[in-house]
């Protein structure tokens, strides 16, 4: 079957066999270097036989194949992980980039569970090189958080102190790489 790049439409012989079981395929333009997803052949309506190819849509521009195989993994990673109780109401959960690069910008967490790095599957993305893709996970439980590092290659600190998994309280500091932040818990007023 013959598929086209969706970004600069250069075309490609590709097996049929390749699929499979599997319904779609995730293929790279040896071209422009574009990532697109190529649906299994099926048969058209009205017996005609001839395989049909339906291009996905191209992922964002700016992820490259690397922080598509790191967001699929996140995913994966936290669905094996049990959930957590959503947030409540009545609180309103931030990270405050304190130092760095990012020094003034606020994170909403609108998530019980969030990723944070530089990769663009990250639910807090930091414009830092000296983060990791994917760096640290944050688990929110009322007005604290469990911090855990991620394997990442610089490390997590709490105090200047390297961790592996430790619990931040509101307004806690913690640095990944050359980004310091603050775990920041508002209480909110009920509107009557």
């Amino acid at each position: 079957m013959i598929v086209s790049c969706p970004k600069c439409g250069f075309r490609y012989q590709y097996d049929e066999s390749r699929f499979g079981e599997a319904k779609t395929k995730r293929l790279k333009c040896s071209k422009c270097d574009g990532i697109f997803e190529v649906q299994k052949p099926a048969v058209l309506a009205g017996g005609d036989d001839r395989p049909v190819a339906r291009v996905a849509p191209p992922p964002r521009a700016e992820e490259t194949t690397k922080e598509l195989d790191a967001r699929s993994l996140r995913d994966e990673a936290e669905s094996s992980l049990p959930d957590l109780a959503p947030l409540p109401p009545n609180r309103r959960y931030s990270l405050a980039v304190i130092l760095g690069a990012g020094a003034g910008q606020i994170f909403q967490l609108g998530r019980p569970r969030v990723i944070l790095g530089r990769g663009a599957g990250c639910d807090v993305q930091l414009q830092d090189s000296e983060t990791s893709r994917k760096h640290a996970m944050l688990e929110i439980h009322d007005d604290e958080a469990a911090l855990t590092d991620l394997e990442s290659t610089n490390g997590t600190f709490v105090d200047g102190v390297k961790i592996q998994k430790t619990i931040i309280h509101s307004h806690g500091e913690f640095s990944l790489g050359a980004t310091t932040l603050m775990f920041i818990v508002t209480e909110m007023q009920e509107v009557h």
